[in-house]
């Protein structure tokens, strides 16, 4: 299996919410929690870092949906400032909290695939 397909493979799962290592078991315990062993194959997915990355390209993700929608919406109605607030503040949080999970599961996958752990992480 080549590189770019395992990462690949790995990306996918963690998409999925399921274990990067076979893709059966569930990822998280609770909302962002990673569960210390699999259901399936046992595997501790806990040693694979996943800190600080899936807040950043969640809402990386998130700002490049939104921001052109709102400028779109400013430019196309021009509604008072108020409106803009109760519209997209709501939406941008909920779409934030969806999104978290899943791109905390692509991180997940992205480090068992590519083999980063923590502890490699801190040699």
């Amino acid at each position: 299996m080549t590189e770019k397909s395992r990462i690949a493979m790995g990306v996918r799962r963690g998409l999925g919410l399921r274990c990067p290592h076979c893709g059966e078991g569930r990822l998280f315990d609770r909302y962002l929690k990673v569960g210390a062993r699999c259901g399936s194959c046992g595997a501790d997915n806990t040693i694979y870092p996943c800190d600080d990355a899936p807040p950043y390209l969640t809402l990386f993700l998130i700002g490049h949906l939104i921001i052109p929608l709102m400028f779109w919406m400013d430019k196309a109605w021009s509604p008072a400032m108020w409106v803009m607030f109760a519209v997209w503040l709501p939406l941008i949080a909920g779409l934030t909290l969806a999104a978290l999970p899943f791109m905390k599961g692509a991180v997940v996958g992205f480090a068992w695939a590519t083999g980063v752990t923590r502890e490699s992480v801190r040699q």
